[in-house]
């Protein structure tokens, strides 16, 4: 005679297995947020000054001549906006009172939650940024590291990027009076540079706490030179190819006119309602402070 089991599948007495944590494992990225100096910042406008130096020449005086006044140049002026970011949260008093797993409160978890996303968005600027003044009706907006390259920047379409393609960046911005000791590229360019034979230094700044794991040393006529992989240089939703940003990090700063800070919203309805809100702008003190190559294979 067969038996007669009971099974689980019906069984409204068995309670749940639910793991009492939530997994995130969505990307984050904020080397440049977190990585680069700060500046202090007093307006929407954000300005500064910058010069350059008189092409160096031959240079020698006659014994006991006359000395007269040369013609000078003015300081050019450069600015950028300041760009308002925003995340909110709502919760509804019954979620927050309800008994759920993988958080205590739901409004902690997704306020947690939107300041790394916040952190991601300024990342994004940092990098991608377009310049807008903004209006009543329209938000300003920053401008990022890509767009300040000019001078620096050439576009070597359909070529792929070679050991000596990298040096001749390098070089061309020596040569423009430029050190470059930081270079953004994404995962395709990241690879290949990583297949490159030249010697390397480990010789680090134990102070950047964005070296673990993340950054590679290459070791130029131009000095040390250290390789980040970055999300935000080549978007796969906008780019056709793989573009390479070097910057001298030196001359490029973060300004926040309004540090980002948890502001709680009015009580409209029965739930908890709040936002982080920060206002801040990027500082390229001189475009030759940045260089592309835009378009490699």
């Amino acid at each position: 005679m067969a038996d007669t089991n009971t099974y689980s599948y019906d069984n409204k007495a068995i309670k749940e297995d639910l793991l009492n944590i939530i997994s995130n494992l969505s990307p984050r990225e904020n080397k440049l947020l977190y990585g680069l100096g700060t500046s202090p910042c007093t307006g929407v406008i954000h300005e500064w000054l910058n010069d350059t130096l008189a092409t160096a020449g031959a240079n020698s005086a006659v014994e006991g001549a006359s000395l007269e006044g040369a013609a000078t140049t003015n300081p050019t002026r450069d600015q950028n906006y300041n760009q308002i970011f925003t995340k909110t949260v709502s919760v509804s008093e019954s979620d927050r009172a309800a008994n759920a797993a993988g958080f205590g409160d739901r409004y902690a978890y997704e306020m947690n939650k939107k300041m790394k996303e916040f952190a991601n968005d300024q990342e994004f600027a940092i990098m991608r940024g377009t310049i807008a003044c903004g209006s009543g009706s329209a938000a300003r907006t920053l401008k990022g590291i890509k767009a300040f390259a000019s001078t620096l920047t050439t576009t070597p379409s359909g070529v792929s990027l070679s050991e000596s393609t990298f040096l001749d960046y390098l070089d061309n911005a020596w040569t423009n009076g430029s050190t470059l000791s930081e270079v953004y590229v994404g995962s395709v360019l990241k690879r290949r540079i990583n297949g490159w034979t030249a010697g390397s230094t480990k010789n680090i700044d134990s102070e950047d706490k964005r070296l673990v794991n993340v950054v590679d040393i290459y070791e130029s006529d131009n000095g040390i030179v250290k390789i980040f992989r970055h999300r935000y240089v080549t978007v796969a939703s906008t780019d056709t190819n793989y573009d390479i940003v070097m910057i001298n990090p030196e001359l490029i700063k973060t300004s926040y006119l309004r540090k980002p800070k948890h502001i709680e919203l009015a009580k409209i309805s029965d739930a908890t309602r709040g936002a982080i809100v920060g206002e801040m702008t990027l500082e390229v003190r001189h475009q030759l402070a940045v260089s592309t190559g835009l378009k490699h294979l």
